[in-house]
């Protein structure tokens, strides 16, 4: 059942990942990472992990991308080089390769993902839950669309997976052997993301709560707790100067060593976690992420804000997975009592466990822009649901399977191509109920230059580094409103959070279509009303002229 399903996800992926232009992160990852695999050095990395530049950085080397060695390099300026390497590439008609190619590794671990929902809702509720929890997966447009991008929140899912299927096995049979596979798998998810750091916490704990429990001695599941603490921070060690053999010096050394001594600063817990001998790399990456998580614009169903609300992502749920998804998610957990009481606390221990701790970790921080940072205890509650088909009588599971697999195939080929940006009824248009990377994230920055050939519009986009405004076109921001005529390209993100004050005027005017469902489209031949809109933009004009109903 589930091949099918994995080549649905694999074709869509593959052609979006050609036709998307590059997002906004995506093109600081895949010029670090480009970077980092030819130089052997890893001085770009701070803002994302190890793992997510380098390994899409290996068949992009295939397109023979072109590698500045300009001021932004030499200085570890990792904003000023992604601009080097973007201009660098686009110049000599490699950057799209370059891309794409760098887009198969996400593809490839968005499909590990539904491999290990299947295995793990498999070995602890029965093969039929497995393939459910794959199944939600590989068919919700979300995932879709984030996997054929270059993207920290599916090597993450990919890895939390991971280190749980492990912890599993060694809650089986607990060994030292297990737990050196535990720590390998902690260590790969630190190098995919600093907030792996409570996965680590969260093993540890499960590690000496079920020693305890269990009755074993002391000696032993701390030993095996040593083993897992100890191997996770020598597999960064490893990993790190394989790639690097040494740390960056000079000019770039003291901009990391400026980070990590700044972070020494900080809170208690920042303090604590520097205080154990990392990488230089990794540890300025962990301080630099502390110091720059800062309250953000956020948008939702209406509502706009700075920094982040506890139910953010919960909200965000209904508005990006499709409705009979959205109740198989809330009935399955349910089922958990047709399953045996060895198996359901092995469930609370892998699963419920790293999902509400990665969950309350993502809730606290202020960045709400985007289901994407909830991906993992999203994945994991895939597994949790999974015991939705011992729900029932058999005549009534075949009837639910056959609507859940009608709507989520259609929800995935409504979606395509523009996976990222779809929301399912009653959330459309998409730009009414969310913003940011829920429905733009620069992915269609190529069709709007196309676009905008001959009309000179003014825009607002939301431009990844390296990527100038399309040509003839000038900053709306730049005009005043009462000035504004002819043909306007919008970001989603731009009006409804990054500039929202500015743009209030015109959420009160309706566009007359969109790009891609992440940029509006206007036109206006009549003086503009420069009082403010609504917090939520209006729907689609009827017409082809943009008209003030807000």
């Amino acid at each position: 059942m589930l091949v099918p399903l994995a080549l649905l996800f694999l074709v869509s992926g593959l052609v979006q990942a050609w036709r998307d232009s590059p997002t906004v992160d995506e093109a600081i990852d895949i010029a670090a990472g480009v970077t980092s695999v030819v130089r052997h050095d890893l001085r770009l990395s701070p803002e994302h992990d190890v793992a997510i530049h380098v390994l899409p950085a290996v068949p992009a080397l295939f397109a023979h991308p072109v590698v500045p060695d300009g001021p932004g390099y030499q200085s570890d300026d990792w904003f000023e080089h992604t601009d080097e390497f973007i201009r660098a590439n686009q110049e000599a008609g490699r950057l799209q390769r370059v891309v794409f190619l760098s887009r198969l590794v996400p593809l490839m671990e968005g499909l590990a993902v539904a491999w290990l929902l299947y295995l793990l809702g498999a070995r602890l509720f029965g093969t039929t839950a497995g393939i459910l929890s794959s199944a939600l997966w590989l068919t919700t447009p979300v995932f879709i669309g984030f996997s054929h991008i270059v993207s920290i929140d599916v090597a993450f899912t990919l890895a939390t997976l991971a280190v749980c299927l492990a912890l599993l096995r060694f809650l089986e049979r607990p060994s030292t052997g297990w737990a050196a596979v535990v720590a390998v798998a902690v260590g790969a998810a630190l190098l995919t993301r600093h907030s792996a750091l409570v996965l680590l916490a969260v093993v540890l704990a499960v590690i000496v709560i079920v020693g305890w429990r269990d009755g074993r001695a002391p000696s032993v599941w701390l030993q095996h707790a040593g083993i897992v603490a100890f191997g996770s921070w020598a597999t960064v060690w490893l990993c790190v100067r394989l790639l690097a053999f040494t740390a960056p010096g000079g000019e770039a050394g003291a901009r990391l060593d400026g980070y990590i001594a700044q972070g020494r600063h900080d809170s208690l817990i920042t303090r604590l976690v520097l205080s154990v001998p990392w990488p230089k790399e990794w540890a300025a990456g962990f301080a630099y992420l502390v110091q720059t998580s800062t309250a953000k614009p956020a948008y939702v169903l209406g509502h706009a804000w700075d920094g982040g609300h506890w139910w953010y992502f919960l909200a965000m749920v209904p508005v990006k997975v499709p409705f009979v998804a959205l109740i198989v998610m809330v009935v399955g957990p349910f089922g958990w009592r047709h399953v045996a009481r060895e198996k359901v606390r092995l469930a609370l221990a892998v699963v419920v466990a790293p999902a509400l701790a990665l969950y309350v970790a993502v809730a606290l921080q202020p960045l709400d822009l985007g289901l994407r940072y909830a991906f993992p205890p999203l994945a994991l509650w895939f597994v949790a649901a999974g015991p939705a088909v011992l729900l029932g009588t058999p005549p009534l599971r075949r009837v639910a399977a056959a609507v859940l697999g009608v709507t989520q195939i259609a929800a995935a080929v409504a979606a395509y191509p523009h996976s990222i940006a779809w929301t399912p009824p009653p959330f459309t248009p998409a730009y009414q109920w969310t913003t940011d990377s829920n429905v733009d994230y620069g992915q269609d920055t190529r069709l709007v230059n196309e676009w905008a050939v001959g009309k000179q519009p003014l825009v607002d986009l939301l431009l990844p580094r390296g990527v100038d405004l399309p040509a003839g076109s000038r900053p709306l921001l730049d005009v005043p409103p009462v000035e504004v005529q002819g043909w306007v390209a919008v970001s989603a993100t731009r009006l409804t959070a990054l500039d929202r004050d500015q743009l209030a005027w015109l959420r009160a005017y309706c566009p007359v279509g969109t790009i891609g469902g992440s940029v509006l489209l206007y036109r206006f031949d009549a003086p503009i009303d420069p009082s403010p809109g609504p917090t939520k933009p209006v729907g689609i004009c009827s017409g082809d002229v943009s008209t003030r109903t807000g």
